[in-house]
């Protein structure tokens, strides 16, 4: 061994080792001193600030505008009303609608429930961000639930159909879109045929509509599968994306929000 560590590597060798010893030294001395609170502040103080960092922790975030969207009977009111017992605080807009009330709707809360003429005079005032007819009844959002809550820093989450949802990109490039989908066209047959709301017919031309939607998927931000006895995870899965969109270094700027 002495003749292995002899010649020219001997003193390189022994020179690390004792700059080795050294700094192991140091770090024990550290592990082992106690600091106080004036010690670590006086410490942080001579390392100096990061005001990149300090920055974008303290700056306000802007408004989200999220649209929340899927095929009919996907389980987006559900889904909302989750995320709402939840606790996620949003100003969760509701849809105007001139269809028929369906059991356990409620006015205001559902939708808004209003006839051809009153949506008619809506229209013509420019109280709708955003409108379409679906199976032959009229959606629209309404204006004033949008921009108002943006301008005063609230977030914001829309429910329309994927229609409104592709005209509502045009209107906000800059929103967070989210597309709900089954976990298959058999499963979002059966949901549609439990619900009763359909005959035969309709319910097959629902699923064929669901079908074509489904080609938008590549147009949206995010895809979150509604598993049937799985809504937890779901809003777990909507949760996770929001906070993702809260840490994002530069976050969307709403247009509307101005």
């Amino acid at each position: 061994m002495e003749d292995a560590l002899s010649g020219e590597y001997g003193p390189e060798m022994g020179g690390m080792d004792m700059a080795n010893l050294e700094a192991a030294t140091v770090f024990e001395d550290v592990q082992t001193m106690a600091l106080s609170e004036e010690d670590l502040a006086g410490i942080a103080a001579r390392t100096g600030t990061s005001p990149e960092i300090e920055e974008y922790i303290r700056r306000p975030w802007p408004p989200l505008l999220v649209v929340l969207t899927g095929p009919s009977g996907v389980g987006k009111d559900v889904t909302l009303e989750a995320l709402e017992a939840a606790g996620v605080p949003f100003h969760y807009v509701v849809t105007v609608t001139t269809r028929r009330q369906r059991p356990g709707e409620i006015h205001g809360k559902h939708y808004y429930f209003v006839a051809n003429e009153e949506y008619d005079e809506m229209l013509k005032n420019h109280e709708l961000l955003e409108n379409a007819e679906i199976y032959g009844n009229r959606y629209g959002i309404p204006r004033k639930q949008v921009v108002e809550p943006l301008r005063h820093g609230q977030d914001v989450i829309i429910k329309p159909d994927v229609q409104g949802a592709r005209k509502l990109r045009e209107l906000e490039p800059e929103a967070v879109f989210i597309f709900l989908a089954p976990p298959s066209m058999e499963e979002q047959a059966r949901r549609l045929y439990y619900r009763k709301t359909e005959d035969p017919q309709e319910l097959a031309r629902r699923l064929e509509v669901a079908r074509q939607e489904m080609h938008e998927l590549t147009h949206f931000d995010y895809l979150v599968v509604n598993h049937s006895n799985r809504l937890d995870e779901t809003v777990q899965t909507i949760k996770a994306i929001l906070q993702a969109e809260k840490s994002r270094v530069h976050p969307r700027r709403i247009r509307l929000a101005e």
